[in-house]
């Protein structure tokens, strides 16, 4: 087969002159973005992929919306985007972070406001109000939208990407109650925001668990930090105060360095389990301040992430993938 008659097969598929796919597979340009994703979809599903390897003329810009990086849980998830999007940078693919600046509901609102004008589409990593989804549900219904390591089935997401947060939290439960040991013990939970849907799974996820298992152990406290820092130190110090039979803290959110200090302050040997393997947590786990870190795999969800985009717009033919990413359990000797 001649490379004439390719071109004129992927003309005929994506209903467009044969100059126009000339135009498109040398980067000559002149062709508008509709016209160049038609002939990058036909390619595809053609399977001429010598075709598809050029780099798209058009850049897909995307807007990754999360928290600040001063929760260091963020600097990882960015770093793994950025990477992920140099990795994938044939597919002409730019994503740009937008931190938001206040975790309020009223300051994620602003953030968001308006992206769908700036951007081809837009991931968010947040929790969910109404007046939260009513934003989101405004940019879905402009551009896509994708949720990211937190679930927002409300918003008009076209996919989620992330781990399966009730596994996960059956993962705590599980090493809670074999950490605990037979005669068991009450448990503190710490969420950051329960509007988070991932959180709120984990703890249900968490509590199935301790239900079905092990029937020694108690949750007897469960608490909102707000996702600050120091929070979750104050309230561990607080209800051991009060419930000084708590044997088991597991923290969903930020705050590890205060939980250990609170642990050390109290000289208490309880059972500490937390999520996402930052380097802080790192040396918490090596310094046994932390005994078991349960980590996603930010850079499988990123990529899971670009991919699906590029399927979306023509860049890739549309992946075939689990939504649900994977993630590890790290302890002191696996660190």
């Amino acid at each position: 087969m001649t490379k004439k008659t390719t071109l004129e097969l992927v003309a005929h598929r994506a209903g467009v002159s044969l100059a126009t796919v000339d135009r498109v597979v040398n980067n000559r340009g002149g062709v508008s973005p509709s016209r160049e994703q038609r002939v990058l979809e036909a390619a595809h599903h053609l399977h001429l992929d010598r075709l598809s390897f050029r780099t798209p003329l058009r850049t897909i810009r995307v807007a990754f919306a999360m928290a600040s990086p001063q929760n260091p849980y963020y600097v990882g998830l960015r770093d793994a985007v950025v990477q992920e999007t140099e990795a994938l940078s044939h597919l002409n693919i730019r994503s740009f972070i937008m931190h938001f600046e206040r975790t309020t509901p009223e300051g994620i609102v602003a953030r968001l406001r308006g992206l769908e004008k700036e951007y081809d589409a837009v991931v968010a990593t947040c929790y969910a109000t109404p007046q939260i989804n009513e934003a989101l549900r405004r940019i879905s219904s402009k551009v896509p939208l994708v949720a990211f390591i937190n679930d927002l089935p409300e918003s008009g997401r076209l996919a989620y990407f992330g781990p399966d947060h009730e596994r996960s939290g059956r993962v705590a439960g599980e090493l809670m109650g074999r950490f605990l040991g037979p005669q068991g013990g009450d448990v503190l939970i710490i969420q950051g925001f329960r509007s988070m849907l991932n959180q709120s799974v984990r703890a249900r996820g968490f509590h199935a668990v301790m239900a079905e298992r092990f029937a020694g152990c108690h949750v007897v406290a469960s608490r909102e930090s707000g996702d600050v820092p120091d929070r979750p130190g104050e309230i561990v110090l607080d209800e051991i105060k009060h419930r000084p039979s708590i044997r088991g803290v597991y923290n969903m959110s930020s705050g590890s360095r205060s939980v250990a200090a609170a642990r050390q302050q109290l000289g208490s040997d309880f059972v500490y389990i937390t999520h996402e393997l930052t380097d802080s947590r790192r040396a918490l786990l090596r310094a046994g301040l932390i005994d078991a870190v349960i980590d996603n795999n930010n850079k499988v969800a990123a990529r899971s992430v670009l991919t699906f985009l590029a399927g979306h717009f023509g860049r890739l033919l549309p992946p075939e993938q689990e939504t649900f990413t994977p993630f590890e359990i790290y302890l002191r000797e696996n660190c």
